[in-house]
């Protein structure tokens, strides 16, 4: 068990949900709420056997579709260049971004039963296995990098970052996907209270999910980290609910999203219901914020 604050060192924290004997702690300093478990940094077992063997992807590529096609019509459509995804899993995104000729896309992935999955039964050529901090990639090479769903299960996302922001272009865009705790922690006490703690059911999912970052410690990380011009936008969100093809179930996610589109834009960006979707552009050296120090 670890309660040192990744995003200010500090070790002054209180427990605001338990879950699995695991606390999820939020840090007295900062406000970063992270889970007081600590795996393996670089973790490759996410993708297992059932999910590989499993002709079913529909949470995979389906339910991701419409989210893909926002964030491809408004960063991707009518333009060129080269884009990495890190943590880019069974590869749907970089096939998808793939129907786009005039851009080079590339995926980088540590697990190798999905890299296995993504050049075998998807056919992508061009997604590489391994900890993006080793790969050979020269610096200044992208337009775009994505981060979809990889930030919140990397318990210290610096040196991760620090490589993302190497291997873009001037100015260029960094992407990241990511729960946002404003959400997620009401949410898992609200579970909790109606149904009990229950085996199977979604809460903050604390072995999985290390770091649930806000707006604050998501522009904290990303500024240390050299990047700049951090905002939040929104995507229209998964079609489904922890893989069930409800309709019922996607109409109420759907109707909360522009529910919470409605109110950041009515409280001009202050209150963000949504996941996080966060645009940041890569700094120039003298714009690089100074590195994290220990809280006193």
């Amino acid at each position: 068990m670890d309660s040192t604050c990744t995003i200010c060192g500090s070790t002054e924290n209180k427990t605001v949900f338990e879950e699995l004997g695991i606390d999820s702690v939020k840090c007295a300093n900062c406000g970063h709420v992270f889970s007081s478990y600590r795996g393996d940094q670089y973790y490759d077992g996410y993708f297992g056997y059932e999910t590989l063997q499993s002709e079913e992807h529909y949470w995979w590529n389906e339910a991701h579709r419409r989210m893909y096609d926002d964030f491809c019509r408004r960063y991707i459509a009518g333009k060129h260049g080269k884009l990495l995804d890190v943590g880019c899993g069974l590869g749907y995104f970089v096939k998808h971004a793939l129907d786009f000729a005039s851009w080079e896309v590339f995926g980088h992935e540590i697990s190798r039963q999905a890299v296995d999955f993504a050049t075998q039964k998807l056919g992508l050529r061009t997604v590489h296995c391994g900890r993006i901090e080793d790969s050979r990639f020269d610096k200044d090479t992208f337009d775009i990098i994505t981060l979809w769903d990889v930030i919140e299960h990397i318990p210290a996302p610096d040196s991760m970052l620090s490589r993302v922001a190497s291997l873009l272009k001037k100015d260029g865009m960094l992407f990241v996907h990511t729960p946002n705790v404003a959400i997620q922690l009401p949410k898992a006490k609200l579970k909790k209270l109606v149904r009990g703690m229950r085996p199977g059911v979604h809460y903050m999912e604390p072995k999985d999910h290390i770091n649930l970052y806000s707006m604050k410690t998501m522009r904290m990380v990303l500024e240390r980290n050299g990047f700049r011009r951090v905002r939040f936008v929104h995507l229209r969100p998964i079609q489904g609910v922890f893989g069930s093809r409800s309709r019922l179930l996607r109409l109420a996610k759907n109707l909360w999203f522009f529910s919470s589109v409605a109110l950041y834009w009515a409280t001009v960006g202050r209150v963000n219901m949504d996941n996080l979707f966060v645009i940041a552009r890569k700094g120039h050296p003298s714009q690089q914020a100074p590195p994290k120090t220990t809280a006193c």
